[in-house]
């Protein structure tokens, strides 16, 4: 007789840019009635993220119960190296232990599937495909786990050999990719139970960046695209994803809690803004001929390059949404000295208040904070210098430096702050929550649902406070297990070859 295989103790299901704004229209449609179905038995609502809304500080916060200024991760790339680089993060540049470390420390299982800032691997009881950001075959553990699935029909490609690189013929491959995933899912879930599983699927966010001036008839790229179907490539997408999670749930049965999230949602995106012409065009940075010096691709084209022994502050990476000082003794070509830190920093943040879009005329920052505001925590001295904090978050920051200041944005679709959560079978009661909670309090909250401690010093909190009547005492750890080793101890991956630069910039990051 076949032994049926044990579901997990509880389920957490990622999307990654998911959002309550295009999956409740889609439901309401009768388009999604797994997610329907979900939501209908789940307390959920919205999210705030971090800032900015990013995949990488937000998969961080999630994971680490902790802001960015209390895990150390701002962007894909070190926003303080030294020599002006372009150095992946990873879990080695963790400043604290993560849920799954939480989670192994009191004797649970889990398995990890494509969570965003996963790699490279670390030791937890149970197996993980993680999140590579750059060439590598070193992305699962057990190191065989990789062959075990191809051979079962259920193989798994990590995200950078699989992401938007420029051909719209994407859409297609997206939802394709989706239900790949569900394979692999499935196949871990019946032949390697473990107590917790997560499950991140992310194609939902190459589509919105890419796709959504086909679907939105009022942006001002809008185009048709009816014969290529391309208007309905979100919808599409979220369909997938709708039939994998039914197939999922179908295993897991109704009575295993399930705890659905986003890192972040999506809306229009506008304008790329060049931060770093806008600082060459104030005096702060300077150009000169293009040499090949070790500096990031964004610092070069073909013709010229930042010339950082004359450049007193500087975009240091994309996304990140923040300027450096380029300091003293800090920074390897640094001119800025110390006790001038504070002023180059003021004439910058006075530069990015008054800038407003060119189509709104409104301001296109709430302000700019310092790292200490913005960021404070035990690792901070790793964020950058100066946060531009968004007001109009369908403008792109870039860290190009030649061309136009403004130009019409690669992405069609931004990243916004507020995302989504749901929970199943915890203590809340069922019914849309109207505040938004913290993303940093859902691991504190699947924690308790399971019954186990979290570190007590950590930013997030159960979210028990939703419904007092279900509120209990929190149980902490004593210490925080499982703070990651230093970061030369773990396998760098370095981009090398530039793969990560090519691909993040098909995808219109760079």
């Amino acid at each position: 007789m076949t032994r049926k295989p044990s579901p997990p103790r509880m389920l957490v299901l990622g999307i990654d840019g998911g959002s309550l704004d295009l999956i409740e229209p889609l439901v309401a449609e009768g388009r999604l009635p797994v997610l329907g179905g979900l939501l209908s038995g789940a307390a959920y609502g919205d999210t705030t993220t971090t800032w900015p809304a990013h995949t990488a500080p937000g998969w961080s916060t999630f994971v680490t119960g902790r802001l960015p200024g209390g895990h150390g991760i701002y962007q894909f790339f070190d926003t303080q190296d030294a020599g002006y680089g372009d150095r992946l993060v990873g879990t080695g540049d963790f400043g604290c232990g993560t849920l799954w470390e939480w989670l192994g420390g009191q004797g649970k299982s889990v398995g990890l599937i494509n969570v965003p800032m996963s790699h490279p691997p670390r030791d937890v009881p149970g197996y993980q495909l993680t999140w590579p950001l750059s060439a590598t075959l070193r992305y699962s553990d057990p190191p065989g786990l990789l062959g075990e699935l191809a051979k079962a029909g259920a193989g798994f490609k990590p995200d950078i050999a699989a992401m938007y690189k420029g051909d719209l013929s994407y859409a297609e491959f997206a939802v394709e990719h989706v239900r790949a995933r569900g394979r692999t899912i499935q196949y871990l879930l019946r032949e390697r139970p473990v107590d917790v599983v997560m499950a991140v699927l992310t194609e939902i966010d190459r589509i919105c960046h890419h796709y959504w001036h086909f679907a939105d008839a009022c942006h001002p790229r809008h185009e048709p695209a009816a014969e290529e179907g391309w208007a309905n490539a979100i919808r599409d997408t979220y369909v997938a994803i709708d039939e994998v999670f039914g197939e999922i749930l179908e295993f897991v049965g109704d009575d295993v809690p399930v705890l659905l999230l986003s890192d972040h949602g999506f809306g229009r995106g506008r304008y790329n803004l060049s931060v770093n012409r806008v600082l060459a065009d104030a005096g702060l940075l300077a150009t000169g001929p293009a040499v090949r010096d070790g500096h990031a691709s964004w610092f070069r084209t073909e013709r010229e390059a930042v010339d950082f022994g004359r450049t007193r502050a500087y975009m240091p990476t994309p996304g990140c949404y923040a300027v450096n000082v380029n300091q003293r003794g800090r920074q390897r070509d640094g001119i800025v000295a110390e006790r001038d830190r504070e002023a180059v920093l003021a004439e910058v943040a006075d530069l990015f208040r008054g800038l407003c879009a060119p189509d709104t005329g409104r301001p296109v920052f709430a302000g700019a904070l310092p790292r200490e505001q913005a960021y404070p925590g035990a690792m901070c001295d790793a964020a950058p210098d100066l946060l531009l904090l968004p007001a109009d978050e369908g403008v792109l920051a870039s860290p190009a430096f030649d061309g136009p200041v403004w130009r019409p944005s690669d992405q069609t679709g931004m990243h916004r702050h507020t995302g989504m959560w749901a929970l199943r079978g915890g203590p809340l009661p069922p019914g849309k929550y109207g505040d938004p909670v913290a993303l940093q309090d859902l691991a504190p909250t699947l924690m308790d649902v399971l019954g186990l401690r979290f570190p007590a010093g950590i930013a997030g909190r159960p979210l028990t406070w939703l419904a007092p009547d279900a509120a209990g005492d929190a149980v902490f750890l004593p210490e925080e297990p499982g703070v990651p080793d230093t970061a030369e101890d773990l396998e760098r991956h370095l981009s090398d070859d530039d793969v990560t630069a090519r691909t993040l910039g098909a995808m219109g990051y760079l």
